[in-house]
């Protein structure tokens, strides 16, 4: 069957090439062939039915899934993808291949033959959006697409792009005639570059498998989305922008790993992004390496003046109090996921100067007020701002602790009083009691997204407001995103991860539905969107009504800071999280919402601690089954099914329902609480 045609650049034509080619694009988009709406027992397979949900490649040479469409005259299009010839002749012929997903890397094409020297360009998208013979943006520069490659062909050909002009992020590969001959393609390949130190990409150190499959598939995509910003170093985006083309040749920081923002761009170290980055690659891979050498980066560009860097090595940018913060969260976060404490050794004065050129930014008032404005979507005005408080509160805290594991008791009393002190201000001056929100500013009458969920999940807000802010929250949805009142009503992406983290860290029926809706809705939307790539999460999206999804071909569509989703739902639906440094403890307290089961894994530096549930509602009873490695101790939490729930821990009553038999259980109307529960595997459970 002869391919259609591409009319104009929005065209979203597939080639049909048999009946499974058919299919396979019309199934759940970002699934594989095999996955169908509802929890299959063992989809595509596989006897561990999450490996059907995993988009990442198990062999770093990939090929193109379909053809999207053609223009000009172009012969047997779905040959190239069984290794045959198919023909483009004359200037402007074009083939464009569908990978199926967001993909990285080098390609190669094989040409059979042509007639004479001739001239064959590739251009790259993410976007079906911007398909065309120029390739979406991605360097920065006064260009608003980046041209095209070109590979000259004559007779049998091998062509490889050069390394520099590696894509970080495409879904689409337009292959057309820039002379006017004819040329042969029988063969399309990319090497696939992301998350260099697997030496199998789809070989995940942690899963997660529930009752809902979309949650699952949206689990994948964000896990898959942090993969695609985990890249060799050397492989950054260069600045200043390139006079041509583009070139992801820089030097963005140490090591052979690195996070990253984003990517297609900027494939650089912006601290905002490691705050959703850092546990999302945790808790899908156990990943903790690539952290290490992107905040490594970030303290080895530090300031005399202790400042630390708004973006890394090549943009050096600096001037933001946020992202100053940023980074000394995400060193916390670090030093929980692994115990590092000779890092932490390394950049412990490094650290201490970070905090003191913050707090020098104290008000009368107690309040941090920022004069270093640029932030993460737009420059934020100077003053008393609620999320470089919160962060600043998020800092003291955290950083109490850190103070003590280095053996500094003084200072870490200093840090857990300035923190106490900072809540109270920020209680004081910013709490806005009838709305049941935080304030932007101490006079402002925008309750921001951004600074509100923060509160939340970091824990400055007590659980009465906590639940009034999730609330509140709920109250900016609009039909596909929630969005940011701080940024114009957009929605919010970086900060939406953000908010989902703090539905289920408010917890409670609403909290934890909440949660779980804006992930579907939400993340739902963008993995569905026919413009997206159907495997990754963007940077970010304008409201419906607004004329166009993207608005720009800038707009990365595999972006970090998008993907809290992952590690919400291993932390929180799942319920295991790590609590201890170096995996000493963790907690196990699932925020069951309206699913029926979930399962998975964590890994600590002292092994994996697996889990699961199951809850029956209407029958009243609840099964979990926990596994640890030796040398840990978890916190259990039963939800309770009524008045008089019991729990057993391997048969045994540990809660008769009024009172705690072993584990010190307790109760907080919501939970059963068991603590100190040891390793080993253990079955734990209820029913009223």
């Amino acid at each position: 069957m002869q391919a259609r045609v591409l009319k104009g650049r929005r065209n979203r034509a597939v080639v049909a090439l048999g009946a499974a080619a058919v299919a396979a694009p019309l199934l759940l988009a970002g699934a594989p062939a095999g996955i169908a709406a509802g929890p299959p027992a063992k989809p595509g397979g596989h006897s561990r039915p999450w490996e059907a949900y995993n988009l990442s490649p198990t062999s770093r040479t990939l090929a193109p899934a379909t053809v999207y469409g053609t223009a000009g005259e172009v012969t047997d299009p779905g040959a190239v993808l069984r290794g045959r010839p198919t023909r483009l002749s004359g200037a402007g012929a074009r083939l464009t291949l569908d990978f199926g997903k967001d993909v990285t890397g080098l390609v190669t094409l094989r040409f059979a033959g042509s007639d004479g020297p001739q001239r064959v360009g590739l251009a790259f998208s993410e976007s079906s959006e911007y398909i065309a013979t120029t390739t979406d943006a991605s360097t920065g520069g006064p260009r608003s697409r980046d041209g095209a490659l070109y590979a000259d062909v004559d007779g049998r050909t091998t062509y490889t792009t050069p390394a520099k002009h590696l894509r970080g992020g495409f879904r689409y590969l337009t292959i057309f005639m820039e002379s006017a001959g004819r040329v042969d393609l029988t063969g399309v390949s990319v090497h696939f570059t992301a998350a260099p130190a697997m030496k199998n990409p789809a070989a995940y150190a942690n899963y997660f498998y529930s009752s809902d499959t979309l949650l699952n598939r949206i689990w994948y995509a964000g896990a898959y989305t942090v993969q695609l910003n985990t890249i060799d170093p050397r492989t950054g985006r260069i600045w200043e922008a390139p006079a041509e083309a583009w070139d992801n040749s820089g030097l963005v920081g140490v090591g052979d790993t690195i996070l990253v923002d984003g990517a297609k761009r900027d494939r650089t170290v912006w601290p905002g992004d490691l705050g959703i980055e850092v546990p999302a690659a945790y808790a899908a891979f156990n990943d903790t390496v690539s952290a290490r050498n992107a905040l490594t980066t970030i303290y080895q560009h530090q300031r005399d003046t202790g400042e630390l860097p708004y973006a890394g090595p090549m943009l050096n940018k600096y001037g933001s109090d946020t992202y100053h913060l940023w980074t000394l969260a995400a060193t916390w976060d670090y030093y929980l996921y692994t115990g590092d404490r000779r890092w932490l050794d390394g950049v412990w004065e490094d650290y201490r100067q970070a905090v003191d050129f913050s707090t020098a930014k104290l008000s009368e008032r107690g309040l941090l007020s920022i004069t270093g404005t640029s932030d993460s979507v737009r420059i934020l005005a100077k003053g008393e701002n609620l999320i470089a408080n919160v962060l600043l509160w998020r800092v003291l805290d955290t950083g109490s602790r850190l103070a003590q594991t280095m053996g500094d008791t003084t200072l870490a009393r200093s840090y857990a009083d300035r923190a106490a002190a900072l809540r109270t201000a920020v209680n004081t001056h910013m709490w806005d009691e009838t709305a049941g929100a935080y304030r932007f500013y101490p006079d402002s009458a925008i309750h921001p997204q951004d600074g509100n969920s923060l509160a939340v999940w970091y824990g400055l807000a007590d659980q009465n407001r906590a639940r009034r802010i999730s609330k509140d929250l709920t109250g900016n949805w609009n039909e596909v995103a929630a969005t940011a009142p701080e940024n114009k009503g957009n929605p919010g992406v970086f900060s939406g991860s953000m908010e989902v983290n703090a539905h289920f860290a408010a917890g409670g029926t609403a909290g934890d539905q909440a949660g779980v809706d804006i992930i579907r809705r939400q993340w739902g939307y963008m993995l569905d969107h026919p413009n997206g790539t159907r495997s990754t999460f963007w940077e970010s999206f304008r409201n419906p009504g607004d004329g166009c999804v993207f608005c720009s071909s800038y707009v990365s569509l595999a972006h970090a800071w998008a993907t809290g989703p992952t590690p919400a739902l291993t932390f929180y639906v799942l319920g295991l999280r790590p609590t201890g440094t170096g995996g000493r403890t963790y907690d196990f307290v699932p925020h069951t919402a309206d699913l029926t089961f979930a399962e998975g894994r964590i890994t600590t530096t002292r092994g994996p601690v697996e889990a699961s549930w199951r809850i029956d509602r209407a029958r009243g009873t609840y099964t979990a089954r926990l596994t640890a490695p030796r040398g840990t101790g978890g916190r259990v939490g039963v939800p309770v099914l009524g008045a008089r729930t019991k729990v057993f821990v391997d048969g045994r009553l540990v809660w008769d329902g009024t009172r705690g038999k072993a584990y010190h259980a307790h109760t907080d109307g919501e939970y059963v609480y068991l603590e100190g529960v040891p390793s080993g595997r253990h079955t734990i459970t209820a029913r009223r």
